[in-house]
Formats: structure tokens, C-alpha cells, sequence
């Protein structure tokens, strides 16, 4: 049977693993989950026309496969493309798009052009899981939200990695 001091400190031990495992876990999820553009790069890049063979509709996703949301952004991808059967999708890692523009700083990114100019850059989603819940392109693919320009998307809280 425990004495009440050994009590104390099995309980204080409890404690202090609860907040240790705490405190990494939070350390953890902040290297893949935060702003997408803390320094504001997205806004300064300069993006140049990219143009596809494709039609009018071409999405471009930079995907690090290092980095821990390419799985989740690849299924939000293909569902994606389920919802709008005409989008041309093409899969680059960062180094195959630093062939045709700047450095982001972050992937996943997804850059939506229409009719060979760029339309959107950012995060596909908004939360920490990269769901088609909160999917930032859908609405602008259907119509259903309008973009007076170009919005270079670097202040949505997204599942990134930080390039």
C-alpha cells in the first residue's frame, strides 16, 4: 500500500508527464499547422502567367511528400476533382515548380489559374486536417464566390510545412 507522500509524488509525476506530453504535442502540431505565409512571401513573389496545354482551368498542386498533409491534400484533391470533372490537375514537388516560378513558402500549395492567368495561390484548405469542409477552391471553381483579382491566400490557418 502507497504512504501519502508516495501518493504526492506518483501523483506530481502524473502531472508533469500529462504537461510535458502537452507542451510537445503542441510543438509538434505548430511545425505542420499555422498561418501558410507567416513572412508574407506569397504576397511579394512574383508569379508569372503559367501556360498549360490544358483548357480553361488548370490547378497546379506543389506537394512536398515530406511533408506531413500530402496525404490528406491528396485525397482533398481527388475529391476535388470528382466535384469538377473538367479541372486539369498536375501534381508538382517544390523543385518541379521552381522551374516555372519562385520558391513558396509553403506546401501543400495549390495555384488555380482560368484562362492562363493566375487566379488564386494558398493553402486548399483552411483547419489542420486539409478536409474538403473547409476547402477554399471549391467555391471559386463553382461560381459561387467571385474574385474582383488575384488572391495571393497567405493568412488562412492551414496544415502546411513550412518551406
Amino acid at each position: 500500500m502507497l504512504n501519502i507522500k508516495q501518493k504526492w509524488l506518483f501523483g506530481l509525476g502524473v502531472v508533469a508527464w500529462a504537461l510535458l506530453s502537452l507542451l510537445l504535442l503542441a510543438r509538434f502540431e505548430q511545425q505542420r499547422y499555422g498561418v501558410f505565409d507567416p513572412g508574407g512571401q506569397l504576397t511579394q513573389l512574383q508569379l508569372r502567367p503559367y501556360t498549360p496545354d490544358a483548357g480553361a482551368a488548370m490547378l497546379i498542386a506543389v506537394i512536398d511528400p515530406a511533408c506531413g498533409c500530402a496525404r490528406a491534400a491528396r485525397a482533398h484533391l481527388q475529391q476535388l476533382q470528382q466535384q469538377q470533372p473538367g479541372l486539369q490537375l498536375q501534381e508538382m514537388t517544390p523543385a518541379q515548380w521552381r522551374e516555372y516560378g519562385p520558391a513558396l513558402p509553403a506546401t501543400p500549395a495549390v495555384l488555380w489559374y482560368q484562362q492562363h492567368q493566375l487566379r488564386y495561390a494558398g493553402p486548399l484548405a483552411q483547419g489542420p486536417l486539409c478536409s474538403s469542409n473547409t476547402d477554399l477552391l471549391l467555391p471559386l471553381l463553382q461560381g459561387r464566390q467571385r474574385l474582383a483579382g488575384v488572391w495571393l491566400n497567405s493568412e488562412t490557418v492551414a496544415c502546411r510545412c513550412l518551406s
